[in-house]
Formats: C-alpha cells, sequence, structure tokens
C-alpha cells in the first residue's frame, strides 16, 4: 500500500503550477525552481497516488482523469489553507493584517497617498510597489504582492478575483497651433504630423496600438518615450500629436499649455482599471479598496478632469462592474 499520508501543500502547489502550463519547465518559471525539482515532485505524488498524474511527453503537457481530480482536490485544498492562515493572521494582530499593494504609475500619482491614508485603519503595515504592469504582475502571482490595481484584467488567469475599479478614457493630445484647422480630424492627424506614443512594451503602448489597428489608422510613431511627461513636454513643443488617458493628463495639467485636449472616436476607447486579488485570503479588504478607489476616482480626480475638458465628465467614471468588451 502506497502512502499518501504525506502529501504536503506545497508539492500540490507545484502540481498545480503544472496544470496550468505548457511544461515543466514553465511551471518552475512560475514557481521560482528548477524544471528538475518540479520533476522530481510530480514523480514522488504518482509513487504516492500510485498512479500516472501527467503526461510530459505531450506539448503541451496533459493530466490523466487521475490527475484532473488531484488538480480539483489539490486547488481546494490551497484555497482553504491560504484562507486557514489568512484568518489565523487576522486573529493575531487583532483582525489587522499587512497589506502588499502594487499599482500603476499613473493612478498612484494622482490618489495613491490618499488611499494608504484610508487603508491605514484597516492594516497592520502597508507597503507600497508601482511600474510596468509585467512584473507587478508576476509579484502578485509570487505572492510578493497581496493586491494589484491595474489596466490588465489578466484573463489568463482566472484564479485571481477582479473588482472594477473606473473607466479611464483615451483623450487626443494636439498642439494648439493645429487644433484649429477646419480639416483636423485623426486621419489628418496620422497623415501629417509624427505620433509620439508610449513605448510599445508598456500596457498603455500596446493599447495606443491596438486602437490605431481598430481605427484603421497607420501611425508614423518617430517617438516612442516610457515617461508621461516627456511625452506631454514633447507635444507641447510642437513635436508632435498623442493618444494618451485621462489620469496621464490629470498627472501634469501645467503641461498643457499649448496643448488642446480633444475627444478620441466619441469616447469610444478606455482602459479598465482593475483591482486583482488572490481568491478568499484578505476578508473584506480587496472590496473595500476597490470601493476607496472609485470614491477617489470619482471625488478627487474626475472633477480635475473636467477643469481641463468639460465633456470628460461623461467618459470618466468608478465602475461597479466590469463592461463587456
Amino acid at each position: 500500500m502506497k502512502n499518501t499520508k504525506n502529501i504536503e501543500i506545497g508539492a500540490l502547489k507545484i502540481f498545480a503550477a503544472v496544470s496550468t502550463s505548457d511544461t515543466l519547465t514553465q511551471a518552475g518559471e512560475q514557481l521560482g525552481i528548477t524544471q528538475s525539482a518540479v520533476s522530481q515532485t510530480i514523480k514522488q505524488l504518482e509513487i504516492q497516488t500510485d498512479t500516472q498524474l501527467v503526461i510530459t511527453r505531450s506539448r503541451p503537457i496533459k493530466l490523466t482523469p487521475s490527475g484532473q481530480v488531484l488538480k480539483d482536490y489539490a486547488q481546494q485544498v490551497i484555497e482553504d489553507t491560504q484562507r486557514m492562515l489568512s484568518d489565523v493572521r487576522m486573529a493575531s494582530k487583532g483582525g489587522l493584517i499587512p497589506l502588499n499593494i502594487g499599482m500603476v504609475d499613473s493612478f498612484c500619482d494622482v490618489a495613491g497617498v490618499q488611499l494608504m491614508e484610508q487603508l491605514k485603519p484597516f492594516t497592520s503595515k502597508l507597503a507600497l510597489r508601482t511600474g510596468l504592469v509585467s512584473p507587478l504582475t508576476q509579484a502578485l502571482l509570487n505572492r510578493d504582492l497581496d493586491l494589484l490595481i491595474t489596466g490588465d484584467p489578466l484573463d489568463e488567469h482566472p484564479q485571481l478575483q477582479r473588482y472594477p475599479v473606473l473607466r479611464d478614457p483615451f483623450v487626443v493630445l494636439v498642439p494648439k497651433k493645429y487644433s484649429q484647422r477646419a480639416d483636423l480630424d485623426i486621419q489628418w492627424l496620422a497623415d501629417n504630423l509624427p505620433f509620439i506614443q508610449y513605448n510599445r512594451q508598456s500596457r498603455l503602448g500596446a493599447l495606443t496600438d491596438l486602437i490605431a489597428r481598430r481605427m484603421n489608422i497607420k501611425l508614423m510613431a518617430n517617438y516612442e518615450l516610457d515617461s508621461t511627461q516627456t511625452l506631454l513636454r514633447f507635444v507641447q513643443a510642437g513635436h508632435g500629436w498623442a493618444i494618451v488617458t485621462g489620469l496621464c493628463i490629470v498627472r501634469y495639467p501645467e503641461l498643457l499649455n499649448e496643448v488642446d485636449v480633444m475627444p478620441l472616436a466619441n469616447g469610444n476607447h478606455a482602459r479598465y482599471l482593475t483591482l486583482l486579488s488572490r481568491p478568499d485570503e484578505l476578508g473584506k479588504l480587496p472590496q473595500l479598496t476597490a470601493k476607496i478607489c472609485r470614491g477617489l476616482y470619482s471625488n478627487e480626480i474626475v472633477p480635475q478632469l473636467e477643469k481641463i475638458a468639460p465633456w470628460l465628465k461623461q467618459q470618466a467614471y468608478a465602475l461597479d462592474e466590469m463592461p463587456a468588451i
């Protein structure tokens, strides 16, 4: 009789990662361990369960029927364990837990300080990280972050919980010396002026490219920049035009001199910020954080956008649920 009593939670986490990966190497990279360690863990689980769990010869790797059963049980055990640990930690700290939050720079710049202040009474310790979406996403998956406010809903990770936050509309920035032209539209700008865009490796850069394709517009991207501040300075100096979001321009209103802010396709294009968390670990804290973010956006940020361009009030708003896109 095989020994099944010593199956550890760590082994189940490795198996869960394998079940959602194409290769053992990919699962190892996701967990920060070697392919050899993953392979040894799977072999040990197969010994303990006395059955084959994974077909490693196929690409992508596949689970056997027994593997599918173990996958469901493993996920439940992992979630129950995480919930247990969260409840124990909260009880030990009088209901308060440390909280590590990641968020996109554009939201942090205009709401980060207020958000941290409002969350202080509900946590024992707060930590904040900003930056590009990709490393922040990996930090959330690796448990280095507890919450992530991002423009990428990470649909490829269905296990994450999602809480809608806000609609951030895309707008067009044009040097004032061109904005009075009677024939001015997106097509004229694309045909006649250099396009100043975000780095294509960034989420905003990728979304801008997607918008251009949907509008069937070819962009002359002479400038590809990482910094919103630099991008606005280039438009202000008359070097070209740009597509940005409301959160980007509200950060630097002083750089909008000599710049006109115009609607993009009647406000049909926007990015949606979402708060992501792992399931069943933080009680009501994710919902509370999302609610605070929505309040800050509605009460603090949207009025500033309205001062820049009154029509933005109709396009920028908090979200109670994610729209169908």
